[in-house]
């Protein structure tokens, strides 16, 4: 028998399970925004799984938007891993959530070349999936063969994300004076979609400004899993460095390329702000060097620190940023599985292959800007109110293809949701 047809048994079974097994308490969501039948989906009750990556303002913002936004309105109990790191620590959290009653799994460890085996892991294990992530070389005939657990990925319109990053390097950086720059590149090399991204784009930016040519390929570069010279035939000092704060050592091998004081450009591609402020500060006062940074962020106290603090030499620790709205994305991850779970599955699919679908992020490079956002994505006032999530679940009446399920996420872009909050 195929997998699709065996997982439509597991699915059926699962759903037939969730009438029988209570996972949560109902109620309404807080707000006061209007919704469909209480307790959605019929009564039914339901368990989704959150596989973490790491565990920062941007998972303790989500957390609390599943668990007590999002769980009452629709009668959902969630269930959150530790941060988890490769794909055998992924597989046993597949196992312990099937062990724990949960239906479904949302990923946020999004590794290419591992979807498939996740993918098949929950198939055998009855668990709908969804990640994180995009489609790539390494994941590209699984989102083809259109499995029937699988509801597809999320994730940020990364293009124009890495667009922020290069606007802002073109517009403010002064190539009369001489510097030096460390780009970290995060998980570039192992396929992470938004960090190739913006590493590509930082890289492209200081090809434009300085008419340079890389000795190797932005790809080389960016792809490295080493740490490497960008050597290039203007003499410019790059530097990228990849991995993320929860690999040993990479927070000292960080401070120590700084110390070469080779550097003074610090551009980060992973979300490293709450793990790096700190020694920027230091460093920078000890070397009495002024280091610029921009990096990537999310809204919580790392942002606001960095943002809303001076450095040593009177700047703005951190010049720019781009946020999201935690609570679009996980709305729009959510109705993924809720749609899969609800019998709507096909909303999940474009041109019979499974999707991905996507948001936009926004700059911020002023203390201002930030207030303004920072107090609309938290309790009680949730950018992603239950009308919005309502939109993208075709069982409260919202989207009944995948094209208005995208639809519906870009027309609630930046004006339409600052006209909504005011």
């Amino acid at each position: 028998m195929s997998l699709k047809n065996l997982m439509k048994k597991a699915l059926s079974f699962g759903l037939a399970a969730a009438m029988l097994t209570a996972c949560s308490g109902g109620g309404s969501a807080s707000g006061g925004e209007s919704g469909g039948s209480e307790g959605g989906d019929s009564g039914k009750s339901h368990k989704i799984a959150i596989l973490e990556v790491q565990l920062n303002d941007e998972s303790t913002n989500r957390a609390e938007y599943f668990k007590n936004y999002i769980g009452p309105e629709y009668n959902v109990e969630f269930m959150f891993s530790e941060a988890i790191q490769d794909l055998d620590a992924a597989l046993s959290f597949l196992e312990n959530a099937a062990d724990a009653g949960c239906e479904a799994v949302i990923n946020y460890y999004p590794i290419g070349a591992n979807t498939e085996q996740l993918v098949q892991k929950a198939a055998e294990l009855g668990l709908v999936f969804t990640e994180n992530g995009g489609r790539n070389a390494d994941n590209d005939d699984t989102y083809k063969a259109a499995y029937d657990n699988f509801s597809g990925g999320f994730m940020a319109d990364q293009p124009d994300t890495g667009r922020l990053f290069k606007e802002w390097m073109e517009e403010n950086i002064d190539t009369s004076e001489e510097h030096g720059y460390l780009i970290a590149t995060g998980m570039a090399y192992q396929g992470n979609a938004q960090q190739t991204e913006i590493s590509s784009n930082m890289l492209a930016a200081l090809e434009e400004l300085y008419g340079l040519k890389f000795d190797l390929t932005k790809e080389e570069l960016y792809q490295s899993s080493s740490p490497i010279e960008g050597t290039n035939d203007k003499g410019i000092a790059v530097y990228c460095y990849p991995g993320g704060p929860n690999q040993n050592g990479w927070l000292e091998g960080f401070t120590a390329a700084l110390q070469t004081g080779k550097y003074d450009y610090i551009l980060t591609s992973p979300n490293v702000i709450g793990n790096i402020g700190t020694a920027i500060s230091e460093l920078e006062t000890a070397m009495n060097k002024d280091f610029t940074w921009i990096g990537f962020g999310t809204f919580g106290d790392a942002l606001k620190t960095a943002i809303g603090t001076k450095d040593s030499f009177g700047n703005q620790t951190l010049a720019m940023s781009t946020v999201k709205f935690t609570s679009i994305v996980s709305a729009m991850a959510f109705a993924k599985v809720y749609n899969t779970l609800t019998g709507h599955h096909d909303v999940n699919l474009e041109n019979g292959e499974t999707s991905v679908n996507l948001f936009r992020m926004n700059a911020v490079t002023t203390p201002e800007q930030l207030d303004e956002m920072s107090t609309w994505d938290q309790p009680g006032k949730w950018v992603a109110d239950i009308d919005f999530v309502n939109s993208l679940i075709a069982e409260r009446g919202g989207a009944s293809t995948n094209e208005e399920f995208q639809n519906n996420i870009y027309k609630y872009d930046f004006d339409a949701i600052s006209a909504k909050m005011k």
